[in-house]
């Protein structure tokens, strides 16, 4: 299974702004990174954050480019993901992931999306 598959079928809840994702600790980015302590790579969010701002936009998006990244807690296995969008004036969004259960900020964006060809 692709991580972009994987991703899709973690997916559990979805508002008009949000998104709620359960990572379970077979979830293909914990492979190797890293041995003994899994974490879910920077990467990894962003795949989450293009999977949930295409059905945001409803339509397939990536991301063009990314203003800000800050990183302030871990996603670890079996962690639920709730990530919401913010859209800004100027075409960007500020996209939040947090862990719901623990009211946790794991990680801050500002990201510009085009659709994905």
């Amino acid at each position: 299974m692709s991580v972009e598959e994987a991703i899709t079928s973690c997916l559990e809840k979805q508002t008009e702004h949000s998104f709620v994702y359960h990572v379970p600790a077979d979830f293909p980015a914990f492979k190797g990174h890293f041995e003994g302590h899994p974490l879910l790579p920077g990467i990894g969010q962003l795949s989450f954050c293009a999977d949930s701002a295409s059905r945001l936009l409803h339509k397939p998006v990536e991301i063009r480019a990314v203003k800000r990244a800050k990183f302030v807690g871990p996603v670890l296995p079996n962690t639920h993901l709730e990530i919401t969008f913010t859209a800004r004036a100027d075409g960007w969004y500020l996209v939040e992931l947090t862990n719901p259960e623990r009211g946790q900020k794991i990680s801050q964006f500002i990201l510009q999306f085009v659709e994905r060809k």
